[in-house]
């Protein structure tokens, strides 16, 4: 089985450290091949940035995602600019907030896209730190889309984080796990 996921957003929300987090889960906690990538516009902050990670449990022997399987995007540009890129029948997860992307008309042009709209930033904000939605994020990915086990994920996060973010990040974690749990009930 391979995995072909983009992770994309705006500079500054963490999504090259998703996508390290996402690899390192796959690789090292769960022993599968993993190929991770990034991008990002020339502005540190605010630009374009996208992470893309192939999780597969055989060789990867093209190491570059021309089409998606799944596509999280955090910000409006991201969505316009790599919604095209999701296979058929893959997973287009975004936050509800900051993507205007009308979900009714998505699901009747794309019917075969999976599209999950959730609240990673303002969740992000009422535990007071933005930058988390990042990590809520790859919570509600792995529920979702079954790429990686969420317990994969905790035992990634402590190697890439500072040690005082790790709390933090573990119950933005779960945050993240409880959102794609509810949407699936």
């Amino acid at each position: 089985m391979r995995q072909d996921i983009i992770l994309s957003g705006s500079g500054g929300q963490g999504l090259i450290l998703a996508g390290v987090i996402l690899a390192e889960a796959a690789g090292i906690v769960e022993g599968r091949e993993v190929v991770q990538t990034q991008s990002y516009g020339i502005q540190a902050r605010g630009g374009a940035s996208q992470s893309s990670v192939i999780i597969s449990d055989s060789r990867i022997n093209f190491p570059e995602v021309i089409q998606s399987d799944i596509l999280l995007c955090l910000s409006q540009e991201a969505y316009n600019r790599y919604s095209s890129k999701l296979r058929e029948g893959g997973w287009l997860i975004i936050d509800q907030d900051l993507v205007n992307a009308d979900v009714a008309a998505t699901r009747n042009t794309r019917p075969d896209l999976k599209v999950i709209a959730l609240p990673f930033t303002a969740e992000a904000e009422k535990m007071n730190r933005r930058i988390v939605a990042n990590v809520m994020a790859l919570g509600a990915l792995a529920v979702l889309t079954g790429a990686v086990k969420p317990e994969s994920l905790a035992k990634a996060l402590p190697s890439r984080l500072p040690e005082r973010n790790v709390p933090l990040a573990l119950e933005a974690l779960k945050v993240g796990v409880t959102l794609a749990t509810a949407q699936g009930e």
